[in-house]
Protein backbone atom coordinates (compact mmCIF):
# COMPACT_ATOMS: atom_id res chain seq x y z
CA UNK A 1 0.00 0.00 0.00
CA UNK A 2 1.38 3.52 -0.90
CA UNK A 3 2.48 5.46 1.86
CA UNK A 4 0.24 8.44 1.25
CA UNK A 5 -2.62 5.78 2.26
CA UNK A 6 -1.90 6.27 5.68
CA UNK A 7 -1.78 10.26 5.74
CA UNK A 8 -4.74 11.20 4.04
CA UNK A 9 -8.69 10.43 4.73
CA UNK A 10 -9.98 10.53 1.32
CA UNK A 11 -8.37 8.65 -0.99
CA UNK A 12 -9.86 7.42 -5.10
CA UNK A 13 -12.64 9.75 -4.33
CA UNK A 14 -15.30 8.85 -7.24
CA UNK A 15 -18.78 10.38 -7.07
CA UNK A 16 -22.42 7.87 -7.29
CA UNK A 17 -24.23 8.45 -10.15
CA UNK A 18 -27.78 10.11 -8.68
CA UNK A 19 -26.02 11.13 -6.19
CA UNK A 20 -25.68 14.94 -6.74
CA UNK A 21 -28.59 16.16 -4.65
CA UNK A 22 -26.40 14.26 -1.85
CA UNK A 23 -23.30 14.96 -2.34
CA UNK A 24 -22.96 11.03 -2.17
CA UNK A 25 -19.50 9.50 -3.46
CA UNK A 26 -17.10 6.28 -2.17
CA UNK A 27 -13.72 6.58 -0.88
CA UNK A 28 -10.48 4.84 0.47
CA UNK A 29 -10.31 6.17 3.84
CA UNK A 30 -6.23 6.73 4.35
CA UNK A 31 -6.96 6.33 8.33
CA UNK A 32 -8.44 3.24 8.42
CA UNK A 33 -6.05 1.28 6.36
CA UNK A 34 -7.34 1.97 3.15
CA UNK A 35 -11.36 0.67 3.45
CA UNK A 36 -13.92 1.46 1.27
CA UNK A 37 -16.49 4.31 2.49
CA UNK A 38 -19.88 5.84 1.30
CA UNK A 39 -20.45 9.79 2.06
CA UNK A 40 -23.50 10.98 2.64
CA UNK A 41 -25.68 14.55 3.03
CA UNK A 42 -28.73 14.64 3.80
CA UNK A 43 -29.92 18.04 2.93
CA UNK A 44 -33.22 18.40 5.33
CA UNK A 45 -31.02 17.93 8.87
CA UNK A 46 -27.88 19.49 7.19
CA UNK A 47 -26.01 16.08 8.82
CA UNK A 48 -23.19 14.69 7.36
CA UNK A 49 -22.34 10.93 7.21
CA UNK A 50 -19.38 8.26 6.34
CA UNK A 51 -20.30 4.42 6.72
CA UNK A 52 -17.44 2.02 6.35
CA UNK A 53 -18.86 -0.57 3.04
CA UNK A 54 -19.09 -3.74 3.95
CA UNK A 55 -21.03 -7.37 2.47
CA UNK A 56 -23.77 -8.61 4.55
CA UNK A 57 -20.89 -11.52 5.74
CA UNK A 58 -18.49 -8.85 7.18
CA UNK A 59 -16.32 -8.90 4.26
CA UNK A 60 -14.83 -5.53 3.16
CA UNK A 61 -13.73 -4.62 -0.41
CA UNK A 62 -10.31 -5.26 -1.68
CA UNK A 63 -8.68 -1.90 0.73
CA UNK A 64 -7.08 -0.42 -3.06
CA UNK A 65 -8.01 1.13 -5.85
CA UNK A 66 -9.01 -2.72 -7.93
CA UNK A 67 -11.65 -2.90 -5.22
CA UNK A 68 -13.51 0.41 -7.12
CA UNK A 69 -16.39 -1.38 -8.57
CA UNK A 70 -17.27 -3.84 -5.75
CA UNK A 71 -17.20 -0.62 -3.70
CA UNK A 72 -19.30 1.21 -6.19
CA UNK A 73 -22.00 -1.44 -6.26
CA UNK A 74 -22.48 -1.69 -2.27
CA UNK A 75 -22.28 2.28 -1.82
CA UNK A 76 -25.37 2.25 -4.23
CA UNK A 77 -27.50 0.07 -2.48
CA UNK A 78 -26.59 1.54 0.22
CA UNK A 79 -27.34 4.93 -1.05
CA UNK A 80 -30.85 4.09 -1.98
CA UNK A 81 -31.73 2.82 0.88
CA UNK A 82 -30.28 6.34 2.97
CA UNK A 83 -32.21 8.51 0.34
CA UNK A 84 -35.26 6.93 0.66
CA UNK A 85 -35.12 7.35 4.64
CA UNK A 86 -34.03 10.77 3.69
CA UNK A 87 -37.12 11.56 2.04
CA UNK A 88 -39.49 9.84 4.28
CA UNK A 89 -37.94 12.22 7.16
CA UNK A 90 -36.48 9.00 9.03
CA UNK A 91 -33.47 8.87 10.75
CA UNK A 92 -30.26 7.83 8.45
CA UNK A 93 -27.60 7.02 10.96
CA UNK A 94 -29.78 4.67 13.26
CA UNK A 95 -29.07 3.09 16.55
CA UNK A 96 -29.24 -0.19 17.90
CA UNK A 97 -30.50 -0.43 21.97
CA UNK A 98 -27.17 -2.95 22.20
CA UNK A 99 -25.22 0.02 21.13
CA UNK A 100 -26.68 2.66 23.26
CA UNK A 101 -25.91 0.56 26.17
CA UNK A 102 -22.63 0.05 24.99
CA UNK A 103 -21.97 3.70 24.19
CA UNK A 104 -23.05 4.61 27.42
CA UNK A 105 -20.91 2.24 29.26
CA UNK A 106 -17.75 3.10 27.88
CA UNK A 107 -19.00 7.06 28.49
CA UNK A 108 -19.44 6.10 32.03
CA UNK A 109 -16.11 4.29 32.15
CA UNK A 110 -14.22 7.26 31.29
CA UNK A 111 -15.45 9.23 34.30
CA UNK A 112 -14.22 6.39 36.80
CA UNK A 113 -11.77 9.13 39.12
CA UNK A 114 -10.22 8.17 42.39
CA UNK A 115 -10.17 12.09 43.13
CA UNK A 116 -13.69 12.44 45.51
CA UNK A 117 -16.96 14.13 43.62
CA UNK A 118 -14.33 14.70 40.50
CA UNK A 119 -16.44 11.60 38.78
CA UNK A 120 -17.53 8.13 39.92
CA UNK A 121 -15.74 5.73 41.70
CA UNK A 122 -15.14 1.77 40.16
CA UNK A 123 -18.09 0.89 42.43
CA UNK A 124 -20.82 2.83 41.44
CA UNK A 125 -19.54 1.60 37.73
CA UNK A 126 -20.48 -1.70 38.41
CA UNK A 127 -23.28 -0.66 39.92
CA UNK A 128 -24.55 1.09 36.50
CA UNK A 129 -23.16 -2.15 34.36
CA UNK A 130 -25.38 -4.40 36.15
CA UNK A 131 -28.21 -2.06 35.94
CA UNK A 132 -27.73 -1.81 32.34
CA UNK A 133 -27.42 -5.83 31.89
CA UNK A 134 -31.31 -6.04 33.36
CA UNK A 135 -32.29 -3.83 31.06
CA UNK A 136 -30.59 -5.64 27.88
CA UNK A 137 -31.98 -8.95 29.54
CA UNK A 138 -35.47 -6.99 29.61
CA UNK A 139 -35.10 -6.06 26.17
CA UNK A 140 -33.54 -9.84 24.95
CA UNK A 141 -36.29 -11.68 26.81
CA UNK A 142 -38.99 -13.92 25.01
CA UNK A 143 -41.19 -12.05 23.29
CA UNK A 144 -39.18 -8.76 23.89
CA UNK A 145 -38.16 -6.66 21.36
CA UNK A 146 -34.53 -7.32 21.08
CA UNK A 147 -30.82 -5.71 21.99
CA UNK A 148 -31.04 -5.39 17.76
CA UNK A 149 -33.78 -2.88 18.02
CA UNK A 150 -33.47 0.66 17.05
CA UNK A 151 -33.76 3.29 19.25
CA UNK A 152 -36.65 5.83 17.41
CA UNK A 153 -38.44 2.54 17.13
CA UNK A 154 -38.68 2.01 20.85
CA UNK A 155 -42.29 2.20 22.00
CA UNK A 156 -42.63 4.57 24.48
CA UNK A 157 -44.67 2.42 27.07
CA UNK A 158 -42.53 -0.33 26.81
CA UNK A 159 -41.06 -0.22 30.16
CA UNK A 160 -44.47 -0.09 31.82
CA UNK A 161 -43.92 -3.99 32.63
CA UNK A 162 -40.40 -3.84 33.40
CA UNK A 163 -41.07 -3.66 37.31
CA UNK A 164 -42.85 -6.84 37.67
CA UNK A 165 -40.38 -8.62 35.31
CA UNK A 166 -37.67 -7.42 37.61
CA UNK A 167 -40.10 -8.61 41.12
CA UNK A 168 -41.07 -12.25 38.70
CA UNK A 169 -37.07 -12.89 37.74
CA UNK A 170 -35.83 -12.67 41.17
CA UNK A 171 -38.48 -14.28 43.12
CA UNK A 172 -36.99 -13.67 46.22
CA UNK A 173 -38.32 -11.47 49.26
CA UNK A 174 -36.63 -10.03 52.17
CA UNK A 175 -36.47 -10.94 55.58
CA UNK A 176 -39.15 -8.61 56.52
CA UNK A 177 -41.72 -10.50 53.76
CA UNK A 178 -41.16 -7.81 51.41
CA UNK A 179 -40.85 -8.18 47.56
CA UNK A 180 -37.53 -7.90 45.90
CA UNK A 181 -35.78 -5.99 44.37
CA UNK A 182 -37.17 -2.78 46.57
CA UNK A 183 -38.30 0.03 44.96
CA UNK A 184 -35.19 2.20 45.75
CA UNK A 185 -33.52 -0.01 43.22
CA UNK A 186 -36.15 -0.29 40.69
CA UNK A 187 -35.84 3.37 40.60
CA UNK A 188 -32.22 3.59 40.37
CA UNK A 189 -32.40 1.52 37.23
CA UNK A 190 -35.40 3.48 35.86
CA UNK A 191 -32.84 6.24 36.54
CA UNK A 192 -29.91 4.94 34.80
CA UNK A 193 -32.30 4.02 31.91
CA UNK A 194 -33.69 7.71 31.59
CA UNK A 195 -29.96 8.90 31.35
CA UNK A 196 -28.76 6.14 28.56
CA UNK A 197 -31.88 7.40 26.31
CA UNK A 198 -30.74 11.10 27.08
CA UNK A 199 -26.93 11.21 27.12
CA UNK A 200 -27.04 9.10 24.00
CA UNK A 201 -29.44 8.55 22.08
CA UNK A 202 -31.11 12.39 22.10
CA UNK A 203 -27.98 13.51 22.63
CA UNK A 204 -26.27 12.24 19.52
CA UNK A 205 -29.47 12.83 17.65
CA UNK A 206 -31.03 9.74 16.63
CA UNK A 207 -34.13 10.56 18.55
CA UNK A 208 -36.31 13.89 18.88
CA UNK A 209 -37.57 14.53 22.45
CA UNK A 210 -40.93 13.36 21.78
CA UNK A 211 -39.84 9.59 20.96
CA UNK A 212 -37.98 9.84 24.38
CA UNK A 213 -39.85 6.80 26.50
CA UNK A 214 -42.00 7.07 29.50
CA UNK A 215 -39.79 5.91 32.17
CA UNK A 216 -41.87 4.85 35.28
CA UNK A 217 -41.29 4.83 38.86
CA UNK A 218 -41.55 2.26 41.54
CA UNK A 219 -43.94 3.21 44.50
CA UNK A 220 -43.46 1.93 47.87
CA UNK A 221 -46.82 -0.22 48.59
CA UNK A 222 -49.01 1.43 51.32
CA UNK A 223 -48.56 -1.59 53.75
CA UNK A 224 -45.07 -1.77 53.59
CA UNK A 225 -42.21 0.38 54.99
CA UNK A 226 -39.05 1.05 53.97
CA UNK A 227 -37.79 3.22 56.60
CA UNK A 228 -33.99 3.06 57.79
CA UNK A 229 -33.26 0.38 60.31
CA UNK A 230 -31.82 1.90 63.31
CA UNK A 231 -30.87 0.49 67.23
CA UNK A 232 -33.48 0.92 69.45
CA UNK A 233 -32.48 1.95 73.28
CA UNK A 234 -32.62 -1.24 74.70
CA UNK A 235 -30.25 -2.81 71.83
CA UNK A 236 -28.09 0.18 71.97
CA UNK A 237 -27.49 -0.71 75.32
CA UNK A 238 -26.99 -4.09 74.80
CA UNK A 239 -24.71 -3.72 72.12
CA UNK A 240 -22.29 -0.97 73.81
CA UNK A 241 -21.99 -2.92 77.18
CA UNK A 242 -20.95 -5.98 75.58
CA UNK A 243 -18.86 -4.20 73.13
CA UNK A 244 -17.27 -2.79 75.76
CA UNK A 245 -17.18 -5.01 78.52
CA UNK A 246 -15.98 -8.79 75.88
CA UNK A 247 -15.10 -7.72 72.29
CA UNK A 248 -12.74 -4.61 73.02
CA UNK A 249 -11.15 -6.71 76.22
CA UNK A 250 -10.47 -10.24 73.45
CA UNK A 251 -13.21 -11.88 75.41
CA UNK A 252 -16.07 -13.37 74.35
CA UNK A 253 -19.23 -15.39 76.40
CA UNK A 254 -19.71 -18.34 73.47
CA UNK A 255 -18.26 -21.02 72.20
CA UNK A 256 -16.86 -21.95 68.75
CA UNK A 257 -19.63 -23.43 68.07
CA UNK A 258 -21.37 -20.13 68.81
CA UNK A 259 -23.31 -21.51 72.37
CA UNK A 260 -23.58 -19.41 75.02
CA UNK A 261 -20.92 -20.78 77.80
CA UNK A 262 -22.79 -20.15 80.52
CA UNK A 263 -22.38 -18.37 84.30
CA UNK A 264 -19.77 -19.25 87.20
CA UNK A 265 -21.45 -21.43 89.71
CA UNK A 266 -21.58 -19.92 93.35
CA UNK A 267 -19.03 -21.45 95.56
CA UNK A 268 -19.54 -20.37 99.04
CA UNK A 269 -22.87 -19.39 100.86
CA UNK A 270 -26.90 -20.56 100.85
CA UNK A 271 -27.05 -20.26 97.16
CA UNK A 272 -23.85 -22.55 96.26
CA UNK A 273 -24.04 -24.27 93.27
CA UNK A 274 -26.24 -22.15 91.30
CA UNK A 275 -25.48 -19.62 88.99
CA UNK A 276 -24.27 -16.54 89.37
CA UNK A 277 -23.77 -13.46 87.50
CA UNK A 278 -20.31 -13.49 86.32
CA UNK A 279 -20.29 -15.05 82.69
CA UNK A 280 -17.81 -17.41 81.68
CA UNK A 281 -15.49 -16.23 79.15
CA UNK A 282 -12.88 -17.31 76.39
CA UNK A 283 -10.19 -16.26 74.54
CA UNK A 284 -11.01 -14.62 71.09
CA UNK A 285 -7.40 -13.43 69.73
CA UNK A 286 -5.19 -15.11 67.93
CA UNK A 287 -1.47 -15.46 68.96
CA UNK A 288 -2.59 -15.12 73.26
CA UNK A 289 -0.76 -18.07 74.98
CA UNK A 290 -2.52 -19.14 77.30
CA UNK A 291 -1.36 -19.50 80.93
CA UNK A 292 -0.33 -17.95 84.00
CA UNK A 293 2.81 -15.24 83.27
CA UNK A 294 2.24 -15.47 79.88
CA UNK A 295 1.81 -12.38 77.46
CA UNK A 296 0.11 -11.24 74.53
CA UNK A 297 1.76 -11.52 71.34
CA UNK A 298 2.11 -8.45 69.49
CA UNK A 299 0.00 -9.30 66.43
CA UNK A 300 -2.69 -10.04 69.36
CA UNK A 301 -1.83 -6.67 70.85
CA UNK A 302 -2.53 -4.57 67.91
CA UNK A 303 -5.82 -6.76 67.26
CA UNK A 304 -7.18 -5.61 70.54
CA UNK A 305 -6.21 -2.04 69.60
CA UNK A 306 -8.27 -2.03 66.33
CA UNK A 307 -11.24 -3.21 68.56
CA UNK A 308 -10.86 -0.37 70.77
CA UNK A 309 -10.32 1.94 67.88
CA UNK A 310 -13.68 0.47 66.64
CA UNK A 311 -15.70 0.37 69.85
CA UNK A 312 -14.63 4.35 70.13
CA UNK A 313 -15.99 4.96 66.49
CA UNK A 314 -18.95 3.53 66.93
CA UNK A 315 -19.84 5.38 70.22
CA UNK A 316 -18.14 8.54 67.89
CA UNK A 317 -21.31 7.72 65.23
CA UNK A 318 -23.45 7.03 67.81
CA UNK A 319 -23.21 10.76 69.36
CA UNK A 320 -22.84 12.72 66.49
CA UNK A 321 -24.77 10.99 63.34
CA UNK A 322 -21.89 11.26 60.67
CA UNK A 323 -21.88 8.97 57.66
CA UNK A 324 -19.41 6.14 58.14
CA UNK A 325 -17.19 7.05 55.30
CA UNK A 326 -16.76 10.88 56.34
CA UNK A 327 -15.94 8.99 59.56
CA UNK A 328 -13.37 6.83 58.12
CA UNK A 329 -11.65 9.79 56.41
CA UNK A 330 -11.69 11.91 59.89
CA UNK A 331 -8.19 13.54 60.43
CA UNK A 332 -6.88 15.25 63.33
CA UNK A 333 -6.96 18.17 62.23
CA UNK A 334 -10.86 18.64 61.29
CA UNK A 335 -11.20 18.56 65.16
CA UNK A 336 -11.00 22.15 66.80
CA UNK A 337 -12.37 23.36 70.39
CA UNK A 338 -15.66 24.74 71.13
CA UNK A 339 -15.32 28.16 71.98
CA UNK A 340 -18.61 29.59 72.64
CA UNK A 341 -18.53 27.21 75.40
CA UNK A 342 -17.81 26.76 79.05
CA UNK A 343 -14.25 25.54 80.31
CA UNK A 344 -16.07 22.43 82.01
CA UNK A 345 -18.06 22.15 77.69
CA UNK A 346 -15.37 22.24 75.97
CA UNK A 347 -14.08 19.41 78.29
CA UNK A 348 -17.56 17.15 76.54
CA UNK A 349 -18.52 18.80 73.44
CA UNK A 350 -16.47 20.10 70.13
CA UNK A 351 -16.97 20.96 66.52
CA UNK A 352 -15.95 18.61 63.63
CA UNK A 353 -14.99 19.71 60.38
CA UNK A 354 -16.79 17.82 57.08
CA UNK A 355 -14.86 18.81 54.19
CA UNK A 356 -16.50 18.78 50.49
CA UNK A 357 -14.08 15.86 49.92
CA UNK A 358 -15.71 13.15 52.43
CA UNK A 359 -19.05 13.80 51.95
CA UNK A 360 -21.61 12.59 49.95
CA UNK A 361 -23.49 15.56 49.23
CA UNK A 362 -19.99 17.66 48.34
CA UNK A 363 -21.00 20.20 50.57
CA UNK A 364 -18.68 21.43 53.34
CA UNK A 365 -20.38 21.24 56.86
CA UNK A 366 -19.72 21.47 60.41
CA UNK A 367 -21.20 19.68 63.80
CA UNK A 368 -21.06 19.86 66.96
CA UNK A 369 -20.98 15.95 69.35
CA UNK A 370 -19.98 15.29 72.50
CA UNK A 371 -17.28 12.97 71.42
CA UNK A 372 -14.18 14.82 73.32
CA UNK A 373 -13.40 11.99 76.23
CA UNK A 374 -13.43 9.31 72.92
CA UNK A 375 -11.40 11.46 71.29
CA UNK A 376 -8.70 11.30 74.33
CA UNK A 377 -9.07 8.22 74.53
CA UNK A 378 -8.33 7.45 70.50
CA UNK A 379 -5.26 9.78 70.55
CA UNK A 380 -3.72 7.54 73.59
CA UNK A 381 -4.40 4.17 71.71
CA UNK A 382 -3.09 5.30 68.13
CA UNK A 383 0.04 5.50 67.18
CA UNK A 384 -0.26 8.21 64.65
CA UNK A 385 -1.21 11.48 65.95
CA UNK A 386 0.22 13.83 63.71
CA UNK A 387 -2.52 16.74 62.48
CA UNK A 388 -2.43 15.33 58.94
CA UNK A 389 -3.36 11.52 59.93
CA UNK A 390 -6.20 9.74 60.00
CA UNK A 391 -8.01 9.00 63.59
CA UNK A 392 -8.56 5.08 62.23
CA UNK A 393 -5.23 3.54 61.02
CA UNK A 394 -3.62 0.61 61.06
CA UNK A 395 -1.48 0.41 63.59
CA UNK A 396 0.98 -2.08 62.40
CA UNK A 397 0.91 -0.78 58.52
CA UNK A 398 -0.19 3.06 59.51
CA UNK A 399 -2.42 2.48 56.18
CA UNK A 400 -6.46 3.38 56.26
CA UNK A 401 -8.27 0.24 57.81
CA UNK A 402 -9.61 -1.68 55.37
CA UNK A 403 -13.05 -2.15 55.15
CA UNK A 404 -13.10 -5.95 55.97
CA UNK A 405 -12.11 -4.69 59.34
CA UNK A 406 -14.91 -2.32 60.07
CA UNK A 407 -17.81 -5.22 58.55
CA UNK A 408 -16.24 -7.83 60.79
CA UNK A 409 -15.69 -5.87 63.55
CA UNK A 410 -19.32 -4.58 63.87
CA UNK A 411 -20.29 -8.57 63.08
CA UNK A 412 -18.22 -9.78 66.00
CA UNK A 413 -20.05 -7.01 67.91
CA UNK A 414 -23.62 -7.49 67.48
CA UNK A 415 -23.31 -11.09 67.89
CA UNK A 416 -21.28 -10.88 71.00
CA UNK A 417 -24.52 -8.83 72.17
CA UNK A 418 -26.79 -11.22 71.24
CA UNK A 419 -28.17 -9.05 68.77
CA UNK A 420 -27.26 -11.52 65.81
CA UNK A 421 -25.86 -15.00 65.19
CA UNK A 422 -23.35 -16.61 62.33
CA UNK A 423 -24.78 -17.59 59.74
CA UNK A 424 -24.70 -21.45 58.55
CA UNK A 425 -22.69 -20.33 55.32
CA UNK A 426 -20.35 -17.97 57.33
CA UNK A 427 -16.57 -18.63 56.65
CA UNK A 428 -13.56 -16.43 58.08
CA UNK A 429 -13.24 -15.36 54.45
CA UNK A 430 -16.49 -13.94 54.03
CA UNK A 431 -18.32 -13.42 57.67
CA UNK A 432 -22.29 -13.82 57.22
CA UNK A 433 -24.56 -13.25 60.24
CA UNK A 434 -27.89 -13.29 60.83
CA UNK A 435 -29.82 -10.59 62.43
CA UNK A 436 -32.39 -11.48 65.32
CA UNK A 437 -34.44 -9.13 64.60
CA UNK A 438 -34.73 -9.05 61.26
CA UNK A 439 -33.13 -5.64 60.66
CA UNK A 440 -30.81 -4.58 57.95
CA UNK A 441 -27.77 -3.23 60.66
CA UNK A 442 -24.79 -1.31 59.08
CA UNK A 443 -22.30 1.40 60.37
CA UNK A 444 -25.04 3.46 58.88
CA UNK A 445 -27.19 2.44 61.77
CA UNK A 446 -26.04 4.60 64.47
CA UNK A 447 -26.61 7.29 61.94
CA UNK A 448 -29.89 6.53 61.98
CA UNK A 449 -30.27 5.85 65.52
CA UNK A 450 -29.14 9.27 66.57
CA UNK A 451 -31.31 11.00 64.08
CA UNK A 452 -34.00 8.43 65.62
CA UNK A 453 -33.01 9.47 69.17
CA UNK A 454 -32.53 12.94 68.31
CA UNK A 455 -36.16 13.82 67.14
CA UNK A 456 -37.54 11.69 70.22
CA UNK A 457 -36.02 13.70 72.58
CA UNK A 458 -37.55 17.02 70.88
CA UNK A 459 -34.38 18.31 68.87
CA UNK A 460 -35.75 20.74 66.54
CA UNK A 461 -35.53 18.68 62.82
CA UNK A 462 -34.33 21.70 61.58
CA UNK A 463 -31.01 21.29 63.72
CA UNK A 464 -30.80 17.44 63.55
CA UNK A 465 -31.16 17.92 59.68
CA UNK A 466 -28.11 20.83 59.66
CA UNK A 467 -25.65 18.44 61.92
CA UNK A 468 -25.89 15.89 59.99
CA UNK A 469 -25.80 17.28 56.70
CA UNK A 470 -29.27 15.89 55.22
CA UNK A 471 -32.53 17.31 54.05
CA UNK A 472 -36.22 17.80 55.84
CA UNK A 473 -37.73 15.92 53.15
CA UNK A 474 -35.54 13.02 53.88
CA UNK A 475 -35.47 12.82 57.66
CA UNK A 476 -39.66 13.24 57.14
CA UNK A 477 -39.64 10.62 54.84
CA UNK A 478 -37.55 8.10 56.99
CA UNK A 479 -36.95 8.89 60.62
CA UNK A 480 -39.85 11.71 61.43
CA UNK A 481 -43.21 10.59 62.77
CA UNK A 482 -45.12 13.19 63.71
CA UNK A 483 -47.03 12.96 67.28
CA UNK A 484 -50.24 15.57 67.55
CA UNK A 485 -50.45 14.93 71.50
CA UNK A 486 -47.00 15.32 72.22
CA UNK A 487 -46.46 18.71 69.78
CA UNK A 488 -48.47 20.31 71.98
CA UNK A 489 -45.75 21.94 74.06
CA UNK A 490 -43.93 22.85 70.77
CA UNK A 491 -46.81 24.35 69.61
CA UNK A 492 -47.13 26.76 72.49
CA UNK A 493 -43.78 28.36 72.04
CA UNK A 494 -44.00 31.96 72.07
CA UNK A 495 -47.53 32.04 74.01
CA UNK A 496 -48.95 32.43 77.39
CA UNK A 497 -50.38 29.98 79.09
CA UNK A 498 -54.12 29.97 79.33
CA UNK A 499 -54.71 30.22 83.50
CA UNK A 500 -56.38 26.39 84.93
CA UNK A 501 -60.62 27.14 84.67
CA UNK A 502 -60.37 30.80 83.37
CA UNK A 503 -62.01 31.93 80.56
CA UNK A 504 -60.25 34.57 79.15
CA UNK A 505 -58.89 34.67 75.79
CA UNK A 506 -55.91 36.47 76.15
CA UNK A 507 -53.67 33.46 75.43
CA UNK A 508 -54.75 33.24 71.81
CA UNK A 509 -53.90 36.89 70.75
CA UNK A 510 -51.62 36.90 67.99
CA UNK A 511 -48.62 39.57 68.61
CA UNK A 512 -47.92 39.63 64.81
CA UNK A 513 -51.38 40.54 63.62
CA UNK A 514 -52.65 44.45 63.34
CA UNK A 515 -55.35 45.09 65.35
CA UNK A 516 -55.40 42.39 67.63
CA UNK A 517 -55.14 44.44 70.43
CA UNK A 518 -58.38 46.41 69.80
CA UNK A 519 -60.40 43.44 69.20
CA UNK A 520 -58.98 41.77 72.31
CA UNK A 521 -59.68 44.62 74.18
CA UNK A 522 -63.32 44.50 72.89
CA UNK A 523 -64.28 41.00 72.75
CA UNK A 524 -63.25 41.23 76.99
CA UNK A 525 -65.44 44.18 77.23
CA UNK A 526 -68.21 42.37 75.76
CA UNK A 527 -67.55 39.35 77.89
CA UNK A 528 -67.66 41.22 81.17
CA UNK A 529 -70.71 42.55 80.11
CA UNK A 530 -72.39 39.60 79.24
CA UNK A 531 -70.89 38.26 82.69
CA UNK A 532 -72.50 41.30 84.31
CA UNK A 533 -75.78 41.07 83.11
CA UNK A 534 -76.32 37.23 83.85
CA UNK A 535 -77.83 37.34 87.13
CA UNK A 536 -76.78 34.95 90.25
CA UNK A 537 -78.31 32.25 91.63
CA UNK A 538 -79.46 34.33 95.18
CA UNK A 539 -80.94 36.78 92.42
CA UNK A 540 -82.69 34.58 90.60
CA UNK A 541 -83.87 32.53 94.08
CA UNK A 542 -85.00 35.88 94.94
CA UNK A 543 -87.24 36.84 91.49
Amino acid sequence: MPEMSTQSQVLDRTDLQGGKRNKAYVFRNGQRGGRWSLYFFNPEKKSRHRFVLRHPNGRFPDPTPTGLDEAVELAQERYIELRTKADEGEAVNVLTIGEMVNRFLTKEQRRISSTPHEGITDGRFRLIRNQTRHFLNFCSRKGGCGASKQVHLFRRTYLDTYQQWRQDTTDAIDKAGRVLPRPTTLNGEFSTIRRMFREVALAEGFITRDQLPEIPSAKVPKDQSYRRSAFSAEEWVQLEKTARLYWTKGLTRWSQTGSPLGFHKITRGPNKGQDSTRPITRNSLYGVIQGKGTRKSTRAQIQQDHRLMLYLAMRISMESGIRIGSLRKMRWSHISDNKTLSKEEQKVWCLIEVPPENTKTGRWYELSAPVVRHLERLREITRHKRRSDLLFTNQSSGAPLSSRIWGDSLKEMLVESGLATWSEDDSNNCRKIEVTSGKTLTWYSFRHSWITFALERGVPVATVCNNCDTSIQYVQEHYFHYDAKRATGALLTGRSRAPKGGINAEWMRDPYVKGEERSRHNSSRILDYKLATVPTKSQQWKN
